[in-house]
């Protein structure tokens, strides 16, 4: 009896906008040719049907061959550090894109290797202008949960050690306006980080 464990029967990126480029540039870029300007002008040599050359992934000093690529199966393998994958897999550690970046990894590989990044399909832009009124409520409730953060623990002891009534109201009025600004940029910033 065979099992797959969950990881191989999940796909890895999900969402048509990611997967159709990750599949663009496995198609369209072998991983030879960007294991090759990765490792430099004579960093591969052919042994068989692999070649084989010094790791070219950051933070791997590899002193002998130990990074291995497969052109008939479009993988690669690098004994030292011990990581492997596809052309994507590959650009994205050696330019330094965490996971959930792989589909920006593999739009740079098309880009550099001179095609075109596949446009998205009318309905990832129908599926956006449905879901805009959603994205924005939940962007309204995160800046207001953070103004009221912000004034809390920030701007109102500042307040409560103004002794003069009016200039306490003055200045409230000064600081709730930078608030308003610093909560909206904060959450900005922040992006569709949760």
């Amino acid at each position: 009896m065979v099992t797959h464990s969950a990881q191989e029967r999940i796909p890895r990126y999900g969402g048509v906008s990611y997967t159709t480029v990750i599949n663009e540039a496995k198609r369209l870029v072998p991983v030879v040719d960007l294991a090759d300007r990765l490792c430099g002008a004579g960093g591969l040599r052919r042994i068989g049907e692999k070649w084989v050359g010094r790791c070219p992934i950051p933070g791997h000093e590899d002193r002998t061959p130990s990074f291995t690529v497969y052109p008939g199966d479009g993988g690669w393998f690098c004994y030292g550090c011990l990581r492997g994958g596809d052309v994507v897999e590959l650009a994205r550690l050696a330019w330094g894109y965490d996971e959930r970046e792989a589909h920006r990894a593999a739009a740079m590989l098309l880009l550099e290797f001179g095609h075109q990044i596949p446009q998205r399909p009318p309905a990832w832009f129908r599926r956006q202008q449905r879901q805009r009124p959603m994205r924005d409520a939940i962007e309204d409730a995160r800046v207001e949960v953070l103004m009221r953060r912000l004034w809390r623990w920030v701007f109102e002891p500042v307040l409560t050690d103004l002794e003069d009534a009016d200039e306490r109201e003055r200045v409230g009025d000064e600081l709730w306006a930078k608030v308003v600004l610093l909560a909206r940029r904060l959450v900005e910033e922040r992006g569709g980080d949760s």
